[in-house]
């Protein structure tokens, strides 16, 4: 019999479209690649790319909501780099490194007015 599927994650995942800028950390900043989040929680997020990047690398993410005027800088750690369009699109899965007391003020802001989807 099979076991009942556990949910790992200790965030909900909140289904938005947030704009978000980002590089690889030690990288030159003057070439962002911009893209959209496809989910976001406080220890995560999701979002698209037109390439790949391998697993482990560690990213600077700048992401744009309506609860701030500036962008909100996170730091984080690719999960997954998955082939959504062959050699087009790229779905990246982030876990988020330490987030600053500021900045999660923001992502429970966004976790409060979101709504959450079952997966």
């Amino acid at each position: 019999m099979d076991k009942p599927f556990k949910e790992q994650r200790l965030h909900p995942r909140i289904y938005r479209n947030f704009i978000l800028s980002y590089h690889e950390k030690g990288k030159s900043a003057l070439k962002d690649n911009i893209s959209q989040i496809n989910n976001i929680s406080r220890g995560g997020m999701s979002f698209v790319s037109t390439h790949p990047l391998k697993d482990k690398t560690t990213v600077v993410l700048d992401l744009k909501t309506p609860f701030i005027a500036d962008s909100i800088h996170l730091e984080g750690v690719v999960l997954e780099s998955r082939e959504k369009i062959p050699e087009m699109i790229y779905e990246i899965r982030v876990q988020f490194n330490e987030v600053s007391e500021a900045v999660l003020h923001v992502l429970e802001k966004i976790e409060s007015y979101g709504k959450t989807e079952e997966t």
